[in-house]
């Protein structure tokens, strides 16, 4: 059921689009050139316009070209693996311009650029907070079966999992609503934060590139970002180019969960028009572990693989994009769904002393976004930027149908108990970049984000509700000098959640329960970055922080079979507030690049599921509850070239977070102290690196926890890439638990024990051989 308010404000916001946002320049130009390497042209480099945010790719012979750009100052940014990467500045006034560069080899990882840390993509030394970002190529050389595991090397960034497909980051020890993950910029539109048992809708082929934000990040993107976010970076909208037809097709097979996947997704482009359709999907198995007990709560088994941790995904899309002198504007469709199973008691033949456990989960989501960028020549404006999307998510858990009777269900039938989630949302955001007033440029922003959720089922876990958030922010940069940048930004946020009574739910308190909670707070940040060397930087950011209570801390108040708990709101819980400190320093000295990071982060109000030590229908009772927090760490990495294509790279990071209310006590589900060494080699055709992955023992448990050994992980693997005209080959093999290692990670939530005595205890995956194919044209 969704309000006639919903469906007003989502017009509202998609007229913004159509209406009064097209000025257009006459007065353009081009730019163009080529990118050289030891050999030659180099095919397959990336090629960026920073200003303009537009991509493309280099051709067989090195060639790349930009059209209708307008008349303006603009950077041209190059990268591929196994070079450096390398800056250009050009000037159009009419005219064709010319950047074209010559590419050193590097061994050391080639800087990149981030589009989310700030309104404008920059590299990453030139952000006020920690930041960084990975291709498709650099994904796909990392270990994991999921997105979130192969960011997980980046220091700061750990993985909670329950199973193969509900994974979500954890960002310097900050999770679910604190730690945001995002599409294109825009909120996903679904329930992954409600329960550790739901999955991210986004099928991994289908990413680009991953932002990786540490810190908090709520001016530009609003509450839920006090840890930090992760930007999925997808291909729903296309980009125009001078390649008429491009494109990329990848597959992938692992043996740890027998997974088949594949994906492909071509653009066809005139040079001002873009269209593209894409499609794929994957299959696994169950995941398997090393020969090992696996504990339910009630019995020991004799298992090597993790029973229900298969995973079904499918997704295909269309978009299309149109750029001229103007700018840009753009739309894209996708259509995901997904079916995996809830790891929980293997099947057998006596189920008299276990409760029956969730088996399935199904989503479908169906999208549509909306994006523009416009060069407009008006009094104080120079952009403006749009970004939208409408969302329809469904989402539906069903229990085991093979239980035979029990006390607790005699008919032995759980259908009936599935519960289910229909989301609809929006999420907007306008912005207006002012022209440059002497040393002073900036950005103001508008910000939108609605949604209506109805829940129906057997345990419904909340109430039918609207949340609505609305904010403005303005961010200002001084360029105080040629080495120093100051940045400046306030925001204010606007938040109401409204229950609706359903009179068909078959919780009696969700019948009736017919209440409105407001709240609203100004955040801001400071920041500045001082070159202190010709390749190194140094830079400091302080920001306040907020975050308003959601629906289900609110309100939960039902059984959550998947997560094995009974969750139970509190409708007194106060928004959240923050208070962060980071400094860092990073660059290049030599055959050396370095980066050092400290931060403290004083939350106060913090929100988290606490284990009360009481049982409701068998299961533990979770209580959202809260207290003040304080989280301080580090992260440190260094990369040293040891040859012309070898290189030696070494990271540690360390968190340390406690509540401080009361009494002094270890926050729960916290990582702990871990360390990276790899080695890798990189030339124009062959790859290949060995790591080990280290993590310390976690003895600082919280309420909940229990403490994890220490363990080390080998991976490794080789890879070539085959230039064959415009179009790049590459192939690669890895293994990942190389010695078949048997391990436990804390922050697993299928390795865990409750007040109660339910849980599981299972090692993380075991030996697994993983081969990628990427065709990129």
């Amino acid at each position: 059921m969704h309000s006639t308010k919903f469906i007003r404000c989502k017009q509202l916001f998609f007229s913004l689009f159509l209406v009064g946002l097209f000025p257009v320049i006459a007065q353009a130009g081009s730019i163009h050139g080529n990118v050289r390497g030891v050999n030659g042209g180099v095919v397959g480099a990336t090629v960026r316009l920073l200003e303009l945010n537009r991509a493309t790719s280099t051709n067989a012979t090195g060639d790349y070209a930009f059209g209708n750009v307008p008349n303006g100052s603009y950077r041209v940014f190059v990268r591929i693996l196994g070079y450096a990467s390398q800056f250009d500045s050009v000037q159009i006034m009419n005219n064709d311009a010319e950047a074209s560069f010559t590419l050193k080899e590097s061994a050391i990882q080639a800087e990149d650029i981030v589009i989310t840390a700030s309104p404008y993509a920059r590299p990453e030394d030139e952000q006020y907070q920690p930041s960084e970002t990975k291709s498709l190529e650099e994904l796909h050389q990392s270990p994991g079966t999921s997105f979130t595991e192969e960011i997980s090397d980046i220091p700061g960034i750990a993985v909670r999992s329950l199973g193969s497909a509900p994974s979500r980051p954890i960002i310097r020890g900050l999770n679910d609503n604190d730690a945001l993950v995002l599409e294109n910029g825009l909120r996903i539109g679904d329930i992954s934060t409600y329960d550790p048992a739901h999955s991210l809708p986004i099928e991994p082929m289908s990413i680009e590139q991953i932002d990786v934000v540490r810190g908090p990040a709520s001016i530009m993107y609003g509450p839920n970002a006090i840890g930090g976010l992760v930007n999925v970076i997808t291909n729903t909208i296309p980009m125009a180019s001078n390649h008429t037809f491009s494109g990329t097709v990848s597959t992938e097979l692992n043996s740890v969960s027998d997974a088949y996947t594949g994906y492909f997704n071509t653009t066809y482009s005139d040079g001002s028009s873009a269209f593209n359709v894409s499609a794929g999907g994957l299959h696994s198995g169950d995941t398997h572990i090393p020969m090992s007990n696996y504990w339910d709560g009630a019995a020991i088994w004799n298992m090597d693989t993790i029973p229900q941790s298969w995973e079904h995904t499918a997704e295909a899309g269309a978009g299309y994009s149109y750029q001229g002198d103007f700018g840009m504007v753009g739309i894209g469709y996708k259509y995901f769904q997904s079916t995996y199973g809830i790891p929980g008691t293997p099947a057998n033949p006596n189920y008299s002393t276990d409760l029956p456990t969730t088996s399935e989960i199904e989503q479908e989501k169906n999208s549509i976004e909306i994006r523009g960028l416009f060069n407009v020549e008006i009094p104080l404006i120079k952009q403006i930027k749009f970004n939208a999307n409408d969302v329809w998510y469904w989402h539906s858990e069903y229990p085991t149908t093979q239980d035979p009777p029990t006390p607790q269900n005699p008919s032995g039938i759980y259908d009936s108990n599935a519960n289910h989630f229909d989301l609809n949302g929006i999420n907007a955001s306008l912005q207006f970049q002012h022209q440059q007033f002497g040393l002073l440029q900036g950005t103001v922003g508008l910000w939108a984000n609605i949604q209506t959720l109805d829940v129906e089922g057997q345990m419904p876990l909340g109430p039918n509700s609207t949340t609505t958030d609305f904010a403005g922010y303005i961010f200002e940069e001084y360029l105080a000098s040629d080495n120093t940048r100051l940045q400046g930004a306030i925001r204010y946020d606007y938040n109401h959640i409204q229950t609706s009574p359903y009179a068909a739910s078959l919780s009696p308190i969700f019948q009736t329960l017919d209440t409105a909670i407001s709240s609203s707070s100004f955040t801001g940040s400071f920041g500045v970055i001082e070159k202190i060397a010709p390749d190194a930087t140094a830079s400091l950011s302080i920001a306040r922080s907020f975050r308003p209570p959601t629906v289900q801390e609110l309100f939960a108040n039902g059984l959550d079979a998947s997560s094995a708990s009974y969750s139970i709101g509190s409708s007194s819980l106060a928004p959240e507030y923050g208070f962060g400190i980071d400094g860092s320093v990073r660059g290049t000295a030599g055959v050396v690049s370095f980066e050092l990071s400290q931060y403290v982060n004083f939350i106060n109000n913090f929100i988290y599921g606490k284990y009360t030590g009481a049982d409701s229908m068998g299961f533990p009772v979770r209580v959202f509850t809260q207290t003040n927090a304080r989280i301080l760490g580090f992260e440190a990495g260094i990369t040293v070239a040891l040859a012309r294509y070898l290189a030696l790279k070494a990271t540690l990071d360390y968190v340390n977070a406690e509540q401080t209310q009361d009494t002094v006590q270890p926050l729960p589900n916290i990582p702990p102290l871990r360390e990276l060494l790899r080695l890798t080699y990189q030339d124009e055709v062959f790859s290949a690196m060995g790591e080990c992955r280290l993590a310390a023992a976690q003895d600082q448990s919280g309420v909940g926890d229990i403490p994890t050994s220490g363990y080390a992980v080998l991976n490794a693997g080789v890879g070539v890439r085959l230039p064959q005209g415009d179009m790049v080959h590459n192939i690669s093999i890895h293994c990942d638990n190389l010695l078949n290692t048997i391990y436990y990670d804390n922050l697993s939530n299928i390795r865990y024990y409750t007040p109660g005595g339910n849980g599981i205890y299972v090692p993380q995956s075991g030996r697994g051989f993983r081969l990628n194919y990427d065709l990129t044209f």
